[in-house]
């Protein structure tokens, strides 16, 4: 399945972080490897085993997982948001 475009997917993200929903920043560490079918936290579609998934612990047991692309467009928001 496709992925949202860029702009629809830098929406989503100010949405999520003014929601909650996502974290208003990144924290220090990051795991990458092979998706395993569990949904992205911004795009929300299924992040297949041939994606790699980006997965950030946020605390509390709580992780936030991205596609490649949707990890990079959350953090380029958040770094607008600061710049802002």
């Amino acid at each position: 399945m496709a992925l949202p475009d860029e702009t629809a997917l830098r929406l989503l993200a100010n949405r999520k972080i003014e929601a909650g929903a996502l974290p208003r920043a990144a924290p220090e560490c990051a795991f990458a490897g092979k998706g395993v079918g569990l949904p992205c936290s911004l795009c929300e579609q299924p992040i297949t085993e041939d994606e790699y998934e980006f997965e950030y612990a946020t605390g509390g047991g709580e992780a936030r997982r991205f596609h490649l692309h949707c990890q990079e467009v959350w953090r380029l928001v958040l770094v607008q948001r600061h710049c802002a």
